[in-house]
């Protein structure tokens, strides 16, 4: 009775950081995948990831890494604080009419500081067989620029947020080959703001406040996840992971404000409008390749190559459910364009002492990104990793874990102009540079619950 109330203890805390990450998104990401997933791994630039280690967190990249972890139950709770600055200055920016919308000024800084939890909880009913439950935040975006600024028709408030569910089941098939498969129930949230043309305050101010262009939808949906681990040696464990696509088939409404269209000499009055809307956002499948090598006693070698499907996110039609005749005004579809992106990361451990070890790693990501697909919801670019970290083991069932990163993000033109998949011509053309970095600091505490059973007494006679 003890271990089962220790054991849904443990569950609770895990649901109560999900609950907590409703609120919590960032702008940091490759795209809006979100690779704090783990303190440990933080240190090391996600080297090493998929091939296990003493992190329950590798299960999030690879379920068979969970046959490492023995008999017994064991949980890791992990909490990563992103801090990020991301500015845009615009250099030429027109609404449609012509009218120059420079002197409205830069976004301000639009990247939120973010909070973003995981959990995990690995149960090994024998030598052969492990189950766990993996929470996790993958894909997270939030920017928010000042309300008036130069781009406000193109991007105001910006925001998705997931919660991930992730059941799995590993079996260690030979003493070097191991074998995971798992579930993932997903929840996701979009919302969307825009100011919108001839809306809003009119004289005595002038167009100076226009009203908002909102969408706004969730749904749940269902994907898989699937890996493999392969110990060659006592020293080398090679690990090969994969989290499936998911389509989010959203469901939610959009509200257009009333606007004034010119028509010829005069000025129409066009009503508010509020319709519901259907659209299938592809999230991409990933794909993790690791590898841990240890070299001596205290040295271990990692390293990382992780590919991202993001060119599955082309142009999202959006499909108006609740009227035949679509009013003007309301957006066909989202366009991204983007391409595939990609993490290469290496890492080095070194166990000073039975009780603490340090680590750290670089990488480089591949945004999915390009200067012809930039928009300025997301003024994503390439980065460099340089990642440290250190693992403290209290005793034999308690360990503290802690990461640290900072993002070197190159700067982004940005080219709202025709030839861009976000070009709108009723929105003007937008032409500027953005600019950002990023610090995160992960944490995280991993407890063994149960020793494992004691062999069994043999005697004599």
């Amino acid at each position: 009775m003890a271990v089962r109330r220790r054991m849904k203890a443990a569950m609770l805390t895990g649901t109560a950081l999900g609950a907590i990450a409703l609120g919590s998104s960032a702008a940091q990401a490759g795209g809006f995948y979100l690779h704090e997933q783990s303190a440990y791994f933080q240190g090391t630039s996600m080297a090493g990831a998929a091939a296990g280690g003493p992190s329950l967190s590798s299960m999030f990249w690879n379920p068979a890494t969970m046959t490492q972890w023995g008999l017994g139950f064991s949980n890791e709770t992990s909490a990563a604080v992103i801090f990020t600055n991301s500015n845009i200055t615009p250099i030429n920016a027109t609404s449609s009419t012509g009218a120059n919308l420079v002197p409205f000024g830069a976004s301000g800084d639009l990247g939120k500081d973010a909070f973003v939890p995981s959990s995990y909880y690995v149960y090994g009913i024998n030598n052969m067989i492990s189950v766990g439950l993996a929470m996790n935040v993958p894909f997270g975006l939030r920017t928010q620029p000042n309300p008036l600024w130069a781009g406000m028709f193109y991007s105001q408030e910006s925001e998705v947020v997931t919660i991930n569910f992730n059941p799995n089941i590993a079996f260690k098939l030979t003493d070097w080959f191991s074998v995971g498969v798992g579930v993932q129930a997903q929840w996701f949230k979009v919302k969307l703001d825009s100011a919108f043309p001839g809306s809003g305050s009119f004289p005595p101010f002038g167009p100076l406040l226009p009203n908002q262009l909102r969408i706004d939808g969730d749904s749940w949906d269902f994907g898989f996840t699937a890996g493999v681990t392969i110990t060659p040696t006592a020293w080398t464990t090679i690990g090969l992971g994969y989290r499936s696509r998911i389509d989010q088939k959203i469901e939610g409404d959009i509200f257009r404000p009333s606007f004034v269209l010119p028509v010829g000499a005069a000025l129409v009055g066009i009503p508010a409008a509020f319709v519901n809307f259907e659209a299938t956002v592809p999230l991409p499948d990933i794909a993790t390749l690791s590898i841990r090598q240890k070299v001596t006693e205290s040295f271990t070698l990692l390293g990382t190559v992780e590919w991202t499907n993001w060119s599955r996110l082309g142009t999202v039609p959006v499909t108006v459910t609740s009227t035949p005749i679509v009013p003007p005004g309301i957006p066909p579809a989202l366009a991204f364009g983007w391409r595939d992106g990609w993490l290469v990361s290496g890492g080095l451990e070194y166990q000073w002492t039975p009780t603490f070890a340090v680590r750290g790693g670089i990488g480089w990501e591949q945004s999915p990104i390009t200067d012809a697909t930039r928009a300025t919801r997301l003024p994503d670019n390439d980065r460099f990793w340089l990642s440290a970290g250190a693992t403290y083991n209290w005793n034999e069932r308690l360990s503290f874990d802690l990461g640290y990163t900072h993002l070197f993000v190159d700067d982004a033109p940005i080219n709202l102009v025709p030839g861009n998949p976000s070009f709108n011509p009723a929105l003007g053309t937008f032409i500027g540079t953005a600019n950002g970095q990023v610090d995160i600091i992960s944490v995280a505490l991993r407890y063994r619950w149960l020793p494992p059973p004691a062999p069994p007494l043999i005697t004599k006679g």
